[in-house]
């Protein structure tokens, strides 16, 4: 795991000093610690997050420990598959392209059996704003979905972040973005769902 930046450990102080957070601002805690932007406290909090020093809640972000080494038990560690890797049919994917893992925590996955999932890195803005260029996106891998879900597919060896719609008897994946087009599924498309969103954490 890489060594914690400036910024992610003055958090780590500010948290540690300021417990009850409560209607403090993005912005006041960026003027506090010398970040130059909320923006920057908000990715910096969602990294911490994921490397498991905080977990988010409907209260906000709470620093639940100051090194790593601390209580672990709670943290499990999931494989990130880039898309870059992913042009082959799909049965690869899950078997031949494992990259890097990343540690994170149940309190922040929000799911009870993490056996099945994995992230995936989102390319492109076809699902904005819905999911953006570089989000990080946590995966269950399960061949069934409803039809509100966004589902992680492989379309003719394309790996795709999308939503699957049926409309006059015909199949789409439909894009968030408006100015993507829907894909209609062929026939005789390669088409397979191996996930669905269960969380996007913003770029990371």
């Amino acid at each position: 795991m890489k060594e914690l930046d400036h910024i992610q450990k003055a958090l780590i102080a500010f948290f540690k000093k300021n417990t009850n957070q409560e209607g403090i601002t993005l912005r006041e805690i960026a003027n506090n610690i010398g970040a130059s932007h909320p923006q920057t406290v908000l990715n910096k909090l969602n990294q911490l997050v994921l490397k498991g020093y905080f977990v988010k809640d409907e209260n906000g972000y709470r620093l639940i420990r100051e090194n790593i080494t601390d209580n672990l038990n709670d943290i499990v560690q999931l494989p990130i598959y880039g898309f870059a890797q992913c042009g082959n049919k799909w049965k690869k994917i899950l078997d031949e392209y494992t990259q890097e893992k990343i540690p994170a925590t149940m309190a922040m996955l929000g799911i009870k059996d993490v056996s099945r999932c994995f992230f995936v890195r989102a390319k492109g803005n076809s699902m904005e704003p819905k999911i953006q260029d570089g989000d990080l996106v946590l995966i269950n891998q399960q061949p069934n979905y409803d039809v509100n879900d966004y589902v992680f597919v492989i379309h003719n060896d394309l790996p795709k972040l999308k939503k699957i719609i049926n409309k006059e008897g015909k199949r789409y994946l439909e894009s968030v973005n408006r100015f993507f087009d829907n894909v209609e599924v062929a026939k005789y498309d390669e088409t397979k769902v191996i996930g669905v969103v269960k969380k996007i954490i913003k770029d990371m």
